[in-house]
């Protein structure tokens, strides 16, 4: 018997072919992998194929392969004319034969009675799988092929292929399954892949009507077989009109699902599908009324409760172990754990919002933030970090114009937000596990969006108070600039706010108005709540603009020249996930770096390995020490994993910089991000690490809006339509596991030991591979991080020395990883700030799996001047 893994589905199959049948009744479910039938088998495949071959090969061949093996008492004879080769085995006669197909000779099959002739080899294979099956001894040849004999009529049997197959045959279907895996396809189409409802439409008419005419013709083809087996016409034709009743493809597509109406009803009563809800902002300054798209949190977080793989997961962020004094994610913050409610009530869910204004068309012309929208979206805490990182959980909140949103202002936009978080704060939602309470943990977004939500000034480069963690003025920043202010605090903001109230300045000490998320009882803005955005504060600010001045002086002292370096990066041999962000070439002169944020920040990464041969002197070079300098913060504050010691360091680090930086350059004014990244260690211990509220990852969700908009051509109701559309996405990915498989191995082969070289066995002897389903492999996805073989890992590292392994093997048991790998030693070479490798490998193979890990990320070696390095993609945590 074969078991569905399916979610909650309990189906057990008899045979292989009717459990493969049953798991495509599955296929379009999201994330949805074939898993083997075989409870103690967790073998997991993309394609029906797949699983099909193995489950042949690993779990019915073995029986069979005695009766392909089995010794006859009486030789085997050669059909072939004038061949005397005889043996004592089918599989022998069936490799003799083939190798006179082989040369050029037709073979007529060695079973009495049966006509079939070969003249390919794989041919004669397969027609022994199919029509001779359990093979009777005594019907094979075993002197005059020619002697009559009665025909084969032995039932079949998986014993003489090595891709065996199972007699096909007509299995029954659960009508119900099929229904909803074909729902599934159309909610696919329509909310995942963005087709328009009239190409649906079209595909599914002229795609039921191409079934019609396939049906019509092998009705035909039926209904003449009958009438030679003598079946009366009127009894044909019952027949056939009982087949064409049962049709399960028309039943859907010509009733249920027959329209765009009939499709949209079935998805949201079928599925979890949460309904945007239109409310009334007001009416313009043109009298037309507006409205903004909101989707309830609470019956959002309701409906996500009900999918087991967030139950899991907040079941699991519950169990993870705290080391003292590692910070490892937002939960490890002095925020999340001094939350009232968090506090007192551990089942209750930390929420964390993402606002964020983009354009959905072009943004040059006419049409220049016409179509601007302002969007909300919301993730957990109760997530686990790399499923996080994902966009697929992301919830959507609110959609509203950003002419709306300035024209009505925030308390009108956001006030069946508020409304919400107060009744989760009081009242929790009903889930099946009881009542759940949460809380807003943070509000993440650019510096624009956050002081905008917070109440702040949102002028950076004129008004004096420019912070919204700490209230230092612009002439204390420019004359010392590691200084930070007092820290903003709930009563110093409310003290500001009743000096606004009864002065006639626009703002107080940097406040504006009160901000609405105020209101909550958990809650403030100077918790603080509004954490940083590195993509815009370090990457496109910092780097951006203070790598273009340090690459500009070095260029100026002649070590290289803006050529020589495009050059250099242009031909640099790129691997791993280096190669997905190579940075953008550098004018002469520019200001400013001209990527994005992740090319930025490969570029600070990799320029020692640039151009760190050129530079004369490199010790002694200040300009070079700032950057290998810029090179460790990033380290550090894109760690995801931190101790409070390294906290201390970063902190130390920064300070050096500023003040190098303006020592230096001080013609070039520091930047308000400048005084914002002295406050990163303090908002490290705050909000955790902050590569954890990295905002790129909720920029990503836009990239949706904006193809559904450039697809679908309505704008109309455009957040109307956006909202709809995304939200039947989120019920197509409510259908299956939101998140992927913590494993993923795309290419494998079972692993046996005995087939491996002495080291390799030596460095698994204490592992029991040998009794279990192993797979071994060459590249696996973990937790979405991509291994391949001849990465390097991170094993161990000391004062002095980093200690490394060469990735040569990938074993894969159950949901365990591990890595066969070759140790190298490497150190540190402090005058380009990267890590050399020294001397040769160790000759012993290390086996280890990939939780014990250093850190997770796996880096690619470069070669310079015959040296093996590798630059760090970010610190790993360093015990004191």
């Amino acid at each position: 018997m074969f078991n569905c893994k399916f979610s909650s589905c309990e189906h057990v199959s008899q045979t292989v072919i009717e459990f493969i049948q049953h798991s495509k009744l599955h296929s379009n479910a999201p994330n949805f992998m074939y898993n083997c039938g075989v409870p103690e088998c967790s073998r997991i495949c993309r394609k029906s194929n797949a699983l099909k071959s193995h489950m042949y090969r690993e779990h019915t061949r073995r029986g069979s392969s005695v009766q392909r093996c089995k010794r006859f008492e009486t030789p085997l004879k050669c059909v072939a004319q004038f061949c005397t080769f005889t043996c004592d085995t089918l599989s022998s006669l069936i490799k003799h034969l083939k190798s006179h197909i082989q040369e050029g000779l037709e073979i007529k099959c060695p079973v009495r009675g049966c006509d079939c002739s070969f003249t390919v080899a794989s041919s004669l294979a397969s027609h022994f799988s199919r029509k001779h099956r359990d093979l009777d001894y005594a019907l094979l040849c075993v002197s005059d092929p020619t002697e009559p004999s009665s025909p084969c009529s032995q039932p079949c049997s998986d014993t003489f292929l090595v891709e065996d197959t199972e007699p096909e045959r007509e299995l029954a279907v659960d009508e119900t399954l099929y229904l909803q895996n074909l729902a599934l396809l159309y909610l696919k189409l329509q909310g995942k892949l963005l087709l328009p409802s009239s190409t649906i439409q079209t595909i599914i008419e002229d795609f039921q009507n191409a079934h019609e005419i396939g049906l019509s013709h092998s009705y035909m083809i039926l209904s003449q077989k009958l009438k030679e087996l003598g079946i009366q016409e009127a009894t044909i034709s019952n027949i056939i009109d009982e087949i064409s009743r049962a049709d399960l493809l028309k039943m859907c597509n010509r009733d249920i699902l027959s329209t765009d109406q009939k499709r949209k009803s079935f998805f949201k009563n079928n599925f979890n599908y949460v309904e945007p809800v239109p409310f009334l902002l007001g009416s313009d300054e043109n009298g037309k009324e507006c409205f903004a798209q909101y989707i309830s949190i609470n019956e959002t977080l309701a409906t996500l409760f009900k999918s087991k793989s967030i139950r899991e997961q907040h079941a699991a962020t519950r169990l993870q172990p705290s080391t003292e004094n590692l910070i490892q994610d937002v939960i490890d913050g002095e925020g999340f754990k001094g939350n009232p409610l968090l506090k007192t009530e551990p089942s209750s869910v930390g929420v964390i919002l993402y606002q964020d204004a983009f354009e959905v068309v072009n943004p040059l012309g006419s049409g220049k933030k016409k179509h601007k929208i302002l969007a909300v979206y919301m993730t957990l805490t109760d997530i686990l970090p790399h499923n996080r990182s994902t966009i697929d959980h992301m919830q959507l909140v609110l959609l509203c114009r950003e002419k709306d949103f300035k024209y009505f202002g925030m308390n009108k936009a956001f006030k069946p937000l508020i409304s919400d978080l107060k009744l989760l704060e009081d009242q929790g939602i009903l889930t099946d596990d009881g009542i759940v309470k949460g809380a807003l943990v943070a509000i993440s977004g650019d510096n624009l969006g956050s002081h905008c939500i917070g109440g702040f000034v949102e002028n950076f480069s004129r008004t004096s108070h420019f912070c919204r963690y700490c209230e230092i003025d612009r002439n204390t920043f420019m004359n010392e600039p590691y200084t930070c202010g007092t820290p903003r605090t709930a009563q110093s903001y409310q003290s500001h706010l009743e000096v606004l109230a009864t002065s006639d300045t626009v703002s107080a000490c940097g406040i504006k108005t009160d901000s609405p998320f105020n209101q909550l009882n958990n809650f403030h803005v100077c918790q603080p709540g509004l954490p940083p955005c590195l993509g815009h504060d370090l990457f496109e600010g910092i780097v951006s603009y203070d790598l273009a001045m340090f690459i500009g002086h070095l260029v100026q002292e002649k070590h290289f020249t803006y050529i020589q370096l495009n050059r250099c990066k242009n031909q640099f041999n790129y691997q791993g996930n280096d190669a997905n962000s190579k940075p953008a070439d550098m004018s002469p002169g520019s200001e400013r770096l001209s990527g994005h944020a992740v090319q930025n920040w490969c570029f600070l990464r990799l320029l020692p390995l640039f151009v760190g041969d050129r530079i004369k002197d490199p010790s002694e070079n200040e300009v070079w020490q700032l950057i290998l300098q810029l090179r460790e913060i990033v380290e550090l504050v894109c760690a995801p994993a931190i101790t409070t010691g390294q906290v201390a360091y970063l902190k130390v680090l920064i300070d050096e910089y500023v003040c190098g930086r303006q020592r230096l350059f001080p013609s070039s004014l520091l930047k308000p991000k400048h005084h914002y990244l002295c406050h990163y260690p303090q908002l490290i211990l705050q909000f955790g690490p902050l590569i954890r509220l990295w905002t790129l990852r909720f920029e990503s969700k836009h990239t949706f809006f904006k193809q559904c908009a450039r697809k679908l051509h309505n704008f109309k109701n455009l957040c109307k339509t956006l909202a709809e559309r995304h939200q039947l996405l989120q019920a197509y990915l409510s259908a299956g596991s939101l998140f992927p498989l913590l494993v993923q191995v795309e290419k494998g082969t079972e692993f046996y030991v005995n087939d491996y070289n002495d080291r390799i066995r030596a460095s698994v002897a204490n592992q029991n591979f040998e009794s279990q389903s192993a797979v071994a492999c060459n590249e696996v996805t973990v937790k979405g991080t991509a291994y391949r073989k001849g990465m390097y890992v991170l094993l161990e590292s000391n004062d002095v020395e980093l200690y490394v392994g060469k990735i040569h093997l990938i074993i894969v048991l159950n949901k365990s990883v591990q890595f066969v790998t070759q140790k190298y030693t490497f150190v540190k070479l402090s005058d380009i700030g990267v890590y050399c490798r020294l001397g040769e490998a160790q000759e012993d193979y290390v086996c280890i799996k990939q939780e014990d890990l250093l850190d997770y990320y796996p880096l690619p070696s470069y070669k310079m001047c015959d040296v093996s390095l590798i630059a760090l993609h970010h610190s790993f945590p360093q015990t004191d």
